[in-house]
């Protein structure tokens, strides 16, 4: 990542030779897991082939931004490769795997849900793509965290980030609510930042042994006292990013802990519920968990995951939907787009908008406006919108929706096409803005928040925006109070 090339820089021919051999073996990979893609879809029993068909032609269209940065052709961090990935399993895979909230609508409507997801990435790629072709000219000056005094601030920040989730965890914070969501936001963009950058790191073997030893002790100690709250997601998030990192870091995937992760992260799902209904929906509410208790509190969850996985008969407290439920299952968001398409214009009108007029409100921090409403506004409007949820509802269950549904339900057609020209836009110039810094820099930092946002398929733009504001709020203080101004001396292309 951190490299000399030439200025012209036009193709994979002109990479280093050990870059161009790692993004040929990056390349393979890539070549491997599309090819069990599309053959998982080609072999699947479906009704009609219909849906197979928007299977194969969404799940290209989501593999094309990809294959362009695997093949050397997009430079920069692949904030809009690794955002079009996650269509796969979010829009692709949920039409071949008889997905429940799926199967109930005909094979055509899930052929035009297919393509118009893959219009929507198709226009995204080629806005994208014409911005990251080549690299621009290099910036007289950029302003960045010192390597050093960087790794060890990053370092503290996963510390600082283990404390809280224990602290949480535990009931230690006694502040009040519209303070400790602001703590936790500050948080969160941190620990993403520290991962990110030192997984990174460590891709690339600028990390030195002794810290990347501490780091790596860290990282697994966050993940584990951040899943004890019973969400895995935040655990599974943090490691699609540190994923991520590696991979760009190193042009290498790492195979081995991805498969112990994603069997760690499987095998706590089963239990989950079993878990939550013993511990959150009883009497005295949720029940605080202390360092000392994590032992027996994994001890006791993964008990319930292997009963659930040994048993045939639904001798728990969830349900049998619940409990067949997969990870395409409880992932897909392409029901929402479903929905909204057969829904809209008739007989439910588009909402033209109102989804999106909240945002202004949300940017204004909860302690200049005690009244602020919630980040998930937006959600609740469409939800309320399409009579899945009353207001009352809204208050203790939020339904994802994800971008591309929230633009149809908006404008139709016309509004996932805008979509695809904003994000292609935003994930192209932001990537192009950091193509010459180093990692440490605020370009770098920054389109690193962007990716790890990219990765959340469930979020309405609200959420999305209200919670990269406040992330980019943290790194604009660190540009601020920690970075200095360096001067360019030679590009550094990603």
């Amino acid at each position: 990542m951190n490299q000399s090339y030439p200025s012209n820089y036009p193709s994979l021919a002109l990479l280093p030779k050990v870059e161009r051999y790692q993004r040929r073996q990056l390349l393979k990979v890539f070549w491997l897991i599309a090819i069990a893609l599309l053959f998982f879809e080609m072999q699947a029993e479906t009704t009609s082939i219909l849906p197979k068909l928007a299977a194969i032609i969404l799940t290209i269209a989501a593999l094309m931004p990809s294959y362009l940065w695997c093949a050397g052709r997009a430079f920069g961090m692949p904030i809009f490769p690794l955002f079009a990935f996650t269509y796969t399993w979010t829009h692709a895979l949920p039409l071949v795997s008889n997905h429940s909230a799926v199967i109930v609508y005909s094979p055509e409507s899930q052929l035009f849900a297919g393509l118009t997801a893959a219009g929507f990435l198709g226009i995204g790629t080629s806005v994208w793509f014409n911005l990251v072709k080549s690299p621009p000219p290099l910036p007289k000056h950029y302003r960045a965290l010192n390597g050093k005094k960087g790794n060890l601030f990053f370092l503290l920040i996963m510390v600082l980030a283990v404390l809280f989730n224990l602290s949480k965890n535990g009931g230690w914070l006694l502040i009040d609510g519209g303070i400790f969501s602001a703590i936790r936001g500050a948080v969160l963009g941190l620990a993403v930042l520290a991962s990110f950058v030192l997984t990174y790191q460590l891709g690339n073997r600028t990390l030195p042994k002794t810290q990347s030893r501490i780091y790596l002790i860290l990282l697994i100690a966050y993940m584990i006292t951040d899943a004890v709250a019973l969400v895995v997601v935040g655990a599974a998030s943090t490691f699609m990013v540190s994923t991520a990192a590696f991979i760009i870091g190193r042009k290498k995937v790492p195979i081995i802990a991805i498969l112990i992760v994603a069997v760690s992260l499987s095998v706590l799902h089963q239990g989950k519920s079993e878990m939550r209904h013993k511990y959150w929906f009883n009497s005295k509410g949720i029940t605080l968990v202390q360092p000392w208790e994590y032992g027996n509190w994994y001890s006791e969850w993964i008990g319930y995951s292997l009963q659930k996985m040994q048993i045939k008969d639904d001798e728990f407290t969830s349900s049998k939907e619940d409990k067949e439920a997969s990870f395409v299952e409880r992932s897909s968001v392409i029901q929402m787009l479903l929905l909204s398409q057969t829904k809209s214009p008739e007989p439910i009108p588009y909402l033209y908008g109102e989804s999106y007029a909240v945002i202004p409100q949300l940017l204004i921090p909860r302690f200049l406006n005690a009244n602020k409403i919630r980040s998930h506004e937006g959600t609740s409007i469409l939800s309320i919108h399409y009579g899945l949820q009353r207001r009352e509802d809204t208050l203790s269950t939020t339904i994802g929706w994800g971008l591309l549904a929230e633009s149809y339900a908006n404008f139709g057609l016309l509004g996932c096409a805008g979509l695809g020209v904003v994000l292609g836009n935003v994930y192209g110039r932001t990537t192009r803005w950091s193509m010459n810094a180093p990692i440490l820099s605020a370009q770098s930092l920054f389109s690193v928040l962007l990716l790890a946002f990219s990765l959340q398929s469930e979020y309405s733009a609200g959420v999305y925006v209200s919670a990269l504001f406040q992330s980019g709020m943290v790194l604009y203080g660190m540009v601020l109070v920690l970075m200095e101004n360096q001067k360019t001396s030679r590009p550094v292309y990603k």
